[in-house]
């Protein structure tokens, strides 16, 4: 075979991969939502085990129904997600047009969530024959001003980031400001009474402008309705923190 041929040909992409190993691989982690790997594979979520398959409170639904409209373009975008979990919001950005996502969890909230999120990465990356430029870092979100990653065109923290304390989230916030001019965090103002006020919009609208984004707009559209009555809010709206419009 000549060079010109041998240059045509395309790399395979995982071919120890198979429908059969992917369904083999699912049981081997707990997910804490349902993740479609096409043609039927399909990992439910073992927190919401009767949770709807589809559902604008998670994944990549919730990433369509809130998230995307409050990013910059993904095209060519970097992108660092903070609490990214089993890494499927990151591959559907990449597959959207972002160049590169970073993803950051933590081994200590979710059990094997690197192995699990590299397991989701290789199989759509076998499903899509396209490599996907995500990495995955092990840390808590606490410590990520201690990294040296660069600057990124938006920073996400989807339900996550009120888990912090007060003095953290502060911290963390300030860190973000020097390395992005945009930071989408997403609340929760019905799951969580324990924790206060700290994942609600105005406490984080509060934060954000408080530690370098003065410009802040909170996304709270309305929710499907619920059997037959009247819509409620979206009780996870985000908080969108930008330093310039």
């Amino acid at each position: 075979m000549n060079s010109a041929l041998r240059s045509e040909r395309k790399e395979i992409l995982h071919p120890e991969l198979s429908e059969e190993v992917i369904r083999e691989q699912i049981p081997r982690f707990k997910w804490f939502i349902d993740v479609d790997f096409g043609n039927g594979i399909r990992a439910r979520s073992t927190v919401w085990p009767d949770a709807p398959a589809n559902s604008p409170h998670v994944g990549v639904d919730k990433f369509e129904f809130i998230v995307r409209r409050n990013l910059p373009g993904l095209a060519g975008a970097r992108i660092l997600e903070l609490g990214c979990n089993c890494g499927v919001i990151a591959l559907h950005m990449l597959r959207q047009g972002a160049a590169e996502v970073v993803g950051v969890d933590s081994e200590r909230t979710w059990d094997r969530w690197k192995d699990q999120a590299e397991f989701v990465k290789t199989a759509f990356e076998w499903r899509w024959q396209t490599r996907c430029n995500a990495r995955y870092i092990d840390m808590d979100m606490a410590e990520i001003p201690s990294l040296d990653l660069g600057r990124f065109d938006a920073v996400m923290a989807l339900n996550c980031l009120y888990y912090l304390s007060e003095d953290d989230i502060a911290r963390v916030i300030r860190h973000v400001a020097t390395i992005s001019d945009v930071f989408l965090i997403q609340c929760n103002t019905g799951d969580h009474p324990s924790l206060g006020r700290v994942p609600t919009p105005a406490f984080m609208a509060a934060a954000l402008k408080a530690n370098g984004f003065p410009e802040t707009h909170i996304d709270a559209p309305w929710d499907k309705p619920k059997r037959g009555f009247i819509p409620q809010k979206y009780h996870r709206p985000v908080v969108v923190g930008r330093k310039r419009g």
